[in-house]
């Protein structure tokens, strides 16, 4: 029995109990009340909305470097988690830019409306001798129902239009031949040209898992060019990664959130231009590089960054359905 003002553990029956029960590790909320207490209590674990994440924000943005110095002298308990802080941003990032990203109506790589009708009016160079039919039959049935369905839809546009163009040149190839990797790419290509709206869809589903797959690469990038610092583990250099990730998600948010004209459009040209001088800054105070070595070193990550992002891009858009 338990004594007066004591508790004891409603799961293993431990006494006394206090805000996590030493025995079995359960906490001492109850669940059976209101929906809203339990929808705010589930919000505030999920993303620990307390002063630990107003203490985590304001190193984060006006400190660059000093979140991670500070997990590396492992006072990790006065902070929001580097992996649960990364999710937070890219959710919050990506969320923004579905409801309020607009990429325009581009077209095919980024032509303008008089690009395409340039496009349209001028004679093609790339289907200088088009398929035969018998060629052209081929690369149909060569593909899935769905992309037989999407090319039969864009060779039924005028002549001169640049994806009818695409598709000819495409089935003058014998790709029935092709690896899984050329498929892959081709079908994504069919997709996009009989939808455009696709890139904005797959990136939008893919590119989230896409970036988190591709930080322990830029911890190993940051790796590489520190190596004759003092001896770092690899886990402090990817910590590194996410912090700088989660920050260049959470100011592209703002950027999402403000107008184009007028003085919003001025802070959105600066906010998207901050996330290089913030990366210079946050390596010269994490790795106590001098302002020439820093800036030189930045140079080489991002150009090796910048290599492994474009594959990633390229899967995101092209090689998934």
């Amino acid at each position: 029995m338990t004594t007066a003002g004591e508790r004891a553990c409603a799961n293993c029956g431990y006494e006394p109990m206090e805000s996590f029960c030493p025995r079995c590790g359960q906490s001492d909320r109850h669940y059976a009340r209101s929906l809203g207490s339990v929808v705010l209590e589930f919000l505030r674990e999920m993303f620990e909305l307390d002063s630990r994440l107003f203490r985590t924000l304001r190193l984060l943005f006006f400190k660059p470097g000093s979140l991670t110095r500070e997990f590396s002298r492992n006072r990790r308990v006065s902070f929001v988690s580097p992996v649960r802080l990364y999710i937070f941003a890219s959710f919050v990032f990506f969320l923004l830019l579905s409801l309020m990203g607009d990429f325009g109506n581009v077209g095919m790589s980024g032509m303008t409306e008089e690009d395409a009708e340039d496009a349209v009016t001028q004679p093609s160079d790339s289907v200088a001798q088009p398929p035969t039919e018998e060629r052209l039959a081929a690369f149909m049935a060569a593909l899935p129902p769905e992309q037989q369905r999407k090319a039969d839809d864009i060779l039924r546009r005028p002549e001169g239009d640049i994806g009818k163009r695409i598709i000819l040149s495409g089935a003058a190839e014998e790709f029935e031949k092709w690896n899984w990797i050329g498929r892959l790419f081709v079908l994504g290509v069919i997709d996009i040209l009989h939808d455009p709206s696709v890139i904005r869809q797959r990136l939008l589903a893919n590119m989230p898992i896409a970036m988190f797959f591709v930080l322990p690469v830029l911890g190993l990038v940051l790796a590489i060019f520190h190596f004759r610092k003092k001896k770092r583990f690899y886990v402090e250099h990817l910590v590194f990664a996410i912090h700088i990730q989660t920050f260049t998600f959470l100011i592209y948010a703002i950027v999402l959130l403000l107008p184009d004209e007028g003085l919003g459009g001025l802070i959105r040209a600066g906010c998207l231009l901050v996330p290089y001088p913030y990366f210079v800054i946050a390596l010269r105070r994490y790795y106590e590089n001098g302002w020439v070595l820093s800036v030189a070193k930045s140079v080489g990550v991002y150009m090796l960054y910048s290599l492994i992002l474009l594959p990633a891009f390229v899967i995101s858009v092209f090689l998934t359905g």
